[in-house]
């Protein structure tokens, strides 16, 4: 299986980043923190018409016509810019959607119905608990281990109350479905929960990747003692670890994204090691890049911080390192 990027491919990843880079800086991230619904309703339009929510569906179903492995670029491209705002939620909404002539399909690839994921695996019902991105979304796919459903945000029986997050720039929600009338799709909820954990992988590999390059970057200019930090030992292997966990992550989310593509047996159990290791890589390498930036990298003025909340909200999505490693293990004993 060949894991390196093709020409199309690099030229996806390539575009996807200009764009960010462009339309939404850490600056204007920040700026988004003070607002009411935490997103940038143009940029999300502009994605929208540059086909982002619909990258992975078939040109029949109003896509682009590419695939998991497409999809899992624009993540990895969304967790470096620490992109806020239910990117997974509208994804795995354009795939549930799919196939059914609708005015909602068109508005989620649109990017004017943006829509918060819900992960349901214990299939509850009426409590549903801690949503990400609740706050900016229109609707809600409440994704269940065999079920896949929608119902409107502002649909009567739904209530919404806002909680706090560790991670500024992906706020959380608590929701409740009492009596709320819900649309049950008819949408593969498996696949649904594999595909979303793969992207939960790859926006995961974008922070360690970041951050990877953040410090690097800040070794190569600050000085203490009349040289480079980086050259110093103890910060030139931290970032030789940062760089292995990176190129593991990535690896085996692109393992991931394929195996899952291609329907491969064993895809499931490539799919919660990716996960696990993914996560695992961001969490270290934000780590660590908080300690590379030395005291400024503690205060709210770096953006070291961010990545390291994010990689902690990433952490409890889909399934935490430990839930994946166990469900692993549990595999090969048997």
């Amino acid at each position: 299986m060949d894991l390196t990027l093709g020409p199309e491919q690099e030229t996806v990843r390539d575009a996807i980043r200009a764009v960010l880079a462009d339309r939404l800086p850490t600056a204007r991230v920040r700026a988004l923190l003070a607002t009411e619904a935490g997103v940038d309703e143009a940029f999300w339009r502009q994605a929208g018409a540059l086909g982002w929510f619909g990258l992975g569906l078939t040109e029949a179903a109003g896509g682009a016509g590419y695939g998991l492995a497409e999809e899992m670029l624009l993540f990895i491209e969304l967790g470096r810019a620490l992109a806020p705002g239910p990117w997974l939620g509208t994804v795995l909404a354009a795939h549930a959607l799919a196939g059914a002539a609708r005015p909602l399909h068109a508005a989620v690839l649109a990017g004017t119905h943006r829509v918060a994921v819900v992960d349901d695996a214990r299939e509850t019902g009426g409590v549903v608990g801690m949503v990400a991105d609740a706050q900016a979304a229109h609707g809600f796919l409440v994704l269940g281990a065999r079920t896949a459903r929608h119902v409107p945000a502002d649909a009567r029986g739904v209530s919404l109350e806002v909680g706090a997050s560790i991670d500024p720039t992906r706020r959380l929600g608590r929701i409740r479905l009492d009596g709320a009338l819900v649309e049950t799709l008819p949408a593969d909820a498996a696949a649904l929960r594999a595909m979303a954990t793969v992207l939960a992988a790859a926006e995961a590999v974008g922070v360690a990747e970041r951050t990877l390059e953040m410090s690097v970057e800040y070794a190569k200019v600050r000085q203490q003692f009349g040289r480079p930090i980086g050259s110093f030992q103890a910060v030139k292997h931290r970032c030789a670890d940062m760089a292995v966990r990176t190129e593991v992550a990535r690896s085996l989310t692109t393992y991931a994204a394929i195996a899952l593509r291609d329907g491969e047996s064993g895809a499931d159990r490539h799919v919660r090691a990716a996960k696990a290791l993914a996560t695992d890589a961001a969490i270290a390498n934000a780590s660590d890049n908080v300690q590379n930036h030395g005291g400024m990298g503690f205060t709210w003025e770096s953006d070291a911080h961010l990545y390291l909340k994010r990689a902690w909200v990433l952490e409890h999505a889909f399934g935490t390192r430990g839930e994946h490693l166990d469900a692993l293990a549990a595999a090969w004993r048997a």
